[in-house]
């Protein structure tokens, strides 16, 4: 289809034709997007939602016209047992999976799902200090008890490392209570960690692993680029597929990989937290990636795979810029390839500005950028000639740096102490004060680097300095830091303060606005110093 006005082809009928390619199959055969064109065909009058009516309004591109509502022959996500069903099976069939589920809100909604299905109020899970704000989300709304597991750490780069089973077996002897184990493998900037190994402790304590591997979609689907959660023993693995695969911003999947989870609990989580309006152009975007991992993924992931061995191969030869490589280093137990983190702590320009640079002068948007480093995510539809882009642009760049005279490091994230539970905050008193002079307060609100989420500052622990310092640093550098004003914290909001005369305090263990709350049980935490390398 045309645009009525400017003559051109809509970025639509692509897509269409694509999925459209097969219109004579039988309708059991059928892809739900197949299907989805075959309507539109029938010119069936459309007394229904949406009220767009699949007509020819210009401003949505033709999207439109795959576009309906839960009709007769399309089914419903939120109670499969038609089109949509048969497409779950074959997720699970294609990923590994004992069931699948589609997720339109993407990993989110399946992480609250997930974790409610597992949870009741007063359960205690041990979250991974690196997890992404949804998970801090569940917790709190869900009013669980969270215990932390520190990753390991690359002070000189500014990321967490892997999670090491060492440290998830001494928080089972500490907290024998733990009801569910919640770890994020690969991260954002690719690093796996041994879910094998944690998985077995897991079980051996009666807890439920769920692994968000939403970075890692591709893991399990092509040997070369390593083995997913879903096979190494992962109870609930939740998978992006719109981060690496060829699938519309918002798709997701919810992979059940054992049979200890209730997955009559999960379906009724899911409706709770997914929309009951579900995009059946997000839905037939994960069939028709579904279908075509089954019939072409190897083809497709055997090319990816290629062009990035061929393309960090080569830009091994960068001199001030380097590629993130961790082939011998204790603090990553294995590594996604997938992922190009591009260190910039050997020249004189930071990620963010060489974000900007390859932006402005290349025409190459990155993932992300932070103070010491960038992200280039590639992904399934990668071509050859973006990765030569992407290694043209980089030689032109390390050619005109200068070496950095001294390094920009961040401090060792600590575990602050908690004065309160995630969910008591709601009902405390507080205030707003400087953030610079907030030290010593019990925070109200998250504060986290945007992307990838991780909270930084969590809600209901005493405010460290070294955050302050970090936060900052990235702030002022550039990189996106957030809170839940929607901004950067220049005041921050704590619980108000009292000692029994009336007087201020400035220290968690004065704060007492909320007698109850003040007096919850303190959990322990697992204490930096004692990470282990992995055996």
């Amino acid at each position: 289809m045309k645009n009525k006005k400017t003559g051109k082809k809509s970025i639509f009928s692509g897509l269409r034709k694509e999925f459209c390619a097969s219109d004579t199959k039988k309708h059991d055969e059928a892809s739900l997007a197949e299907l989805l064109c075959e309507h539109d065909k029938n010119k069936i009058v459309p007394f229904h939602m949406p009220g767009h009516k699949r007509a020819d309004f210009d401003f949505l591109n033709g999207a439109q016209k795959i576009d309906i509502t839960e009709i007769e022959g399309f089914d419903n996500l939120n109670d499969a047992n038609g089109i949509i069903l048969q497409s779950e099976k074959l997720a699970a069939e294609v990923f590994g999976a004992k069931h699948a589920r589609f997720l339109v809100n993407g990993s989110t909604g399946g992480v609250l799902a997930a974790i409610r299905t597992v949870c009741n109020a007063g359960d205690k899970v041990l979250i991974a200090r690196n997890c992404h704000k949804s998970v801090y989300n569940a917790v709190e709304v869900f009013g669980l008890v969270p215990v932390y597991v520190m990753p390991s750490y690359f002070e000189e780069y500014g990321f967490y490392g892997s999670v090491f089973p060492c440290d998830v077996k001494k928080a089972f002897e500490q907290n024998p209570d733990i009801k569910l184990v919640v770890i994020t493998s690969p991260t954002y900037e690719g690093i796996v960690s041994d879910v094998k190994s944690i998985a077995d402790i897991c079980r051996k304590n009666g807890a439920i692993l769920f692994v968000d591997e939403a970075h890692g979609a591709h893991t399990g689907l092509y040997k070369k680029f390593g083995e997913s959660a879903r096979s190494l023993g992962a109870d609930m693995v939740v998978n992006s597929l719109h981060k690496t695969l060829p699938s519309l911003t918002q798709t997701a999947l919810l992979c059940v990989c054992s049979d200890r989870v209730d997955t009559t609990e999960l379906d009724r989580n899911l409706a709770i937290f997914q929309t009951s309006s579900p995009s059946y152009v997000l839905m037939a975007s994960i069939d028709g990636c579904v279908r075509m991992l089954k019939n072409d993924g190897a083809k497709l992931l055997s090319e990816w795979n290629k062009n990035i061995d061929d393309c960090k191969k080569s830009l091994e030869r960068l001199n001030k810029l380097s590629i993130f490589q961790p082939k011998k280093d204790s603090r990553v137990f294995a590594y996604d390839k997938s992922k190009f983190v591009v260190l910039c702590t050997g020249g004189a320009i930071s990620g963010v500005e060489l974000k900007k640079v390859l932006r402005n002068a290349y025409d190459i948007e990155l993932e992300m950028a932070s103070v010491n480093y960038a992200i280039a995510m590639s992904g399934a539809g990668d071509t050859k000639e973006n990765f030569s882009a992407l290694e043209s642009a980089l030689f032109a760049i390390d050619d005109t740096l200068a070496s950095r005279n001294g390094l920009t490091t961040t401090v060792l994230p600590s575990l602050p102490k908690k004065a309160f539970e995630p969910y008591q905050t709601r009902t405390l008193s507080g205030e707003y004060v400087d953030f610079d002079k907030s030290s010593g307060r019990v925070s109200l609100e998250n504060v986290w680097v945007y992307p990838p989420g991780s909270p930084v500052i969590v809600k209901g622990e005493e405010v460290c300095q070294e955050d302050i310092k970090n936060l900052t640093l990235m702030y002022e550098s550039g990189v996106s830091v957030s809170s839940e004003k929607r901004e950067f914290p220049t005041y921050l909001y704590v619980a108000k303060a009292c000692n029994e005369d009336g007087t201020r305090a400035a220290t968690a263990a004065s704060h007492c606005s909320n007698s109850v709350a003040a007096k919850s049980i303190a959990q322990v935490v697992i204490p930096s110093e004692a990470w282990e390398s992995p055996k």
